[in-house]
């Protein structure tokens, strides 16, 4: 492979090595190809060498050279079988069709992918290592700039037939790998996979129903390698998955398997690569089956997947099914003079009040205070707060309480401050913890002491701060409403069911989550979320300080990394 040829990551280790590590040690190196030259590239002994090599050496120029040989010649034998694969995959033949055909057939179809893609004889000819044929390669590029992985992919590249019309000549000159990267890399970025299928589908109406095809198409090569399998069939034929879903599908797949390889300078420098399981094929078919019919159905959908894709979230459909929409807009748009009038979703007003006609006055929700179920900047957030609920402080002679807020105000500060309030809860909030005394009410000054730590080690931590609160309405004690009341299966307001669904798209982002009060809850009530990697607990929830004392693990730690990157 020649200098232009070679990318950072193909001079990867990890990369290349992992490609040729299936192919170095076998007398035939490929069902499919018919590769001419001196096999297997490496005994037994420096397969073994060359294994443990690869797992402690970064580039493969920095292999001694025989297994620097190997780990080239090795991926180039790789990248023509796959690249074999999918020119077979274009119409429908899988690699075991392909070996029952006669050698005249065989020979037609190679000849004809050959041609295609500038494949000459000498390509499928592989010489044994010698040292005089083999010198080193020259370094390829900057290491420290590593390019595509520094930078947002747009949406033009992504929004072209070469990545959804699989019929088209276009779509076989970029690699499956290569592909699903930058569709990685794109989602990793904030880009939205919906909203580009509907640009592509605009602009390419004649081709629009290849698309599920594709879709399907990339999840199967996530896992299991190949493109054409029994899970590409599956999903588009035998459940027939709507185009929606198998989006949904795909996006969740290529959030778990983007992975970082190294940062150069320990934050500004990515390489990145997609896990891809080439041999799950078997795996997959073996536990579908252990797990009988209803549950290996449900697998062969979903996978290993720890979020449910069909509950994925995107901006645009949290901005639209927002159920505080109604509530908030009555905000923007009025000016209370006194205690504002009883404030509550129409969505969740019959539960409340059922429960507030025998709740005792600690447990009783506060309809007159201005529900707050979210602060900050959500779609910035960096770190998202987990909490209960707002609390509610009675005025008195010694302290201003919750209703007393609005009252003190003149009119113009008391407008603007429902307006921010209204702001917040259509997740356009302005940062927070903040130090505007029109703004600042109880809850300011309370979340200013938890965050003190925070505050004084990252000042411009309240741009990247959310506070998601578990029932967004005030009480003097939280207590649960009941199922009785709310006649859902899930036992949550249709507020709460949002609050959910806010919480399962920061964990679809990556955002790291502090749980600051009621685990349980949180936990039983968002799916996926005990388990996800990104996860800070607190060591006392009762004073649920952002503290290294009271975050465990070097959660604190953790969390001022979130916020400085």
């Amino acid at each position: 492979m020649g200098k232009s040829e070679l990318s950072t990551r193909d001079r990867m280790c990890s990369v290349a090595g992992g490609m040729a590590r299936w192919f170095i040690d076998r007398e035939v190196p490929s069902r499919l190809i018919p590769f001419r030259g001196e096999f297997p590239l490496l005994d037994t002994i420096e397969t073994k060498r060359f294994r443990e090599a690869i797992r402690s050496t970064m580039w493969i120029e920095e292999l001694p050279p025989k297994l620097r040989y190997a780990a080239a010649e090795g991926s180039r034998i790789a990248r023509l079988e796959e690249d074999f694969r999918h020119y077979l995959s274009r119409y429908e033949v899988t690699g075991d069709d392909f070996e029952t055909w006669n050698e005249v057939e065989k020979s037609r179809w190679l000849r004809d992918w050959m041609k295609a893609a500038s494949v000459s004889e000498d390509d499928l000819t592989v010489k044994k290592y010698r040292e005089e044929s083999a010198p080193a390669p020259e370094p390829v590029g900057d290491p420290t700039i590593p390019g595509v992985e520094k930078r947002e992919i747009d949406d033009d590249r992504i929004a072209r037939r070469a990545y959804w019309d699989d019929l088209c000549s276009e779509f076989g000159r970029i690699g499956w790998e290569e592909k699903l990267r930058n569709l990685a890399l794109y989602l990793y970025y904030g880009g939205d996979l919906e909203a580009v299928l509907t640009r592509y589908k605009a602009s390419h109406p004649d081709y629009a129903d290849r698309v599920p095809f594709s879709l399907a198409y990339y999840i199967s090569y996530l896992r299991t390698g190949r493109a054409i399998s029994v899970l590409n069939d599956f999903l588009w034929r035998g459940v027939a998955l709507p185009e929606q879903r198998l989006a949904a599908l795909l996006s969740a797949e290529l959030h778990e398997r983007l992975e970082e390889f190294f940062r150069w300078d320990g934050a500004a420098n990515r390489a990145w690569t997609v896990r891809i399981d080439y041999e799950g094929e078997k795996r997959m078919m073996k536990k579908a089956m252990a797990l009988g019919v209803e549950r290996g159905r449900e697998f062969l959908i979903f996978g290993n997947l720890t979020i449910k894709p069909f509950t994925m979230e995107t901006k645009e459909t949290l901005l639209k099914e927002n159920p505080w929409l109604e509530l908030a807009e009555k905000l923007k748009n009025s000016d209370y003079r006194g205690s504002p009038d009883v404030l509550v979703c129409s969505g969740d007003r019959t539960a409340i009040e059922a429960f507030n006609k025998t709740a005792d006055e600690l447990h009783k929700i506060r309809l007159e205070g201005v529900p707050e179920p979210v602060h900050g900047r959500f779609f910035d957030a960096k770190v998202a707060l987990l909490t209960l609920n707002p609390g509610w402080v009675e005025c008195t002679d010694k302290q201003s309480g919750n209703d007393g807020t609005l009252k003190e105000m003149n009119p113009e500060d008391r407008q603007f401050f429902l307006q921010q309030k209204a702001e917040a809860m259509l997740l356009e909030g302005c940062p927070f913890p903040t130090e505007d005394k029109t703004l600042r009410a109880i809850d300011t000054s309370y979340w200013n002491k938890l965050l003190n730590e925070v505050l004084n080690r990252c000042p411009d931590a309240p741009n990247y701060l959310t506070i998601i609160q578990y029932l967004g309405y005030h009480s003097k004690k939280y207590k649960d409403i009941g199922k009785r009341l709310i006649h859902s299966e899930s036992g949550l307001l249709p507020t709460q069911e949002f609050a959910v669904r806010l919480v399962r798209y920061l964990m679809n982002k990556g955002v790291l989550i502090v749980i600051c009060r009621s685990k349980k809850r949180w936990f039983a009530a968002v799916e996926g979320l005990e388990n996800y990697s990104n996860l800070v607990l607190l060591n006392n929830y009762r004073r649920p300080y952002i503290s290294p004392n009271n975050c465990a693990d070097d959660g604190f730690d953790a969390v001022i990394k979130a916020l400085k990157e």
